[in-house]
């Protein structure tokens, strides 16, 4: 299970969403901004991006954060029809969620059971 859960995201809403889905799973969860999340970001978190607003900064930063060694676990959150965000992302090293399916997205990346009785491991 990782340490905490950190939610880097300009919409309050969305942090306030990930806020509620990470304290649902039993998490740690801090939002940070895009200027101390490499600081703060080790192996054992698990950071949550929203790629939709700010696409290009956050790609960059997800592929700093993907190249570090031991690299945290990140979480690209773009809608459905985003697929060419949601590809770029993928092919950097993100998990991806769609709003939709962020709680089962999160359990996922966090290694906690996803409600189907399994753990899964983390990626």
């Amino acid at each position: 299970m990782p340490s905490r859960l950190l939610v880097v995201s300009d919409d309050l809403f969305f942090a306030a969403r990930v806020q509620a889905s990470g304290t649902r799973l039993g998490l740690q969860v801090d939002q940070v901004t895009p200027a101390n999340i490499e600081g703060l970001a080790g192996a054992e978190d698990v950071v949550v991006l929203q790629v939709t607003l700010h696409s290009e900064r956050q790609l960059a930063l997800l592929q700093r954060l993907r190249s570090r060694k031991p690299a945290p676990v990140v979480v690209a959150v773009a809608g459905h029809l985003e697929t060419e965000l949601r590809r770029k992302a993928k092919a950097l090293g993100a998990s991806l969620a769609s709003h939709s399916g962020l709680d089962r997205a999160l359990a996922r990346a966090a290694g906690i059971s996803d409600g189907g009785g399994r753990s899964p491991s983390r990626p």
